[in-house]
């Protein structure tokens, strides 16, 4: 659950969380008399760059999955040896007869 968190979800969510902290930073303070701006007049930080933000996201999650993939595994020409189960022996604890 944790890798795909730091694979997959935290890599898309840091270029949201990175433009909404400039969002907030560069934001002027409105007032009403401002009145209603079409999408064309509004600043380009209020139309968001979402399909950009989604698209690096997706990249820096390519990116950290390759390089995760890449950096896992046994070495090359190691021998792979699976797990087995070698249960303890039992010995018997009464000698006496």
């Amino acid at each position: 659950m944790l890798t795909r968190f730091l694979l997959i979800l935290l890599p898309i969510i840091v270029p949201f969380a990175l433009y909404f902290g400039y969002y907030l930073l560069t934001r002027g303070s409105r007032t009403e008399a401002d009145g209603e701006m079409t999408a064309e007049e509004l600043p380009w930080v209020e139309r968001g760059p979402w399909a950009w933000l989604f698209f690096t996201g997706v990249v820096f999650s390519g990116i950290a999955m390759a390089i995760s993939f890449a950096n896992t595994g046994p070495a090359p020409g190691d021998s792979l040896v699976s797990p087995s189960y070698h249960p303890p022996a039992i010995e018997n604890s009464d000698t006496g007869s």
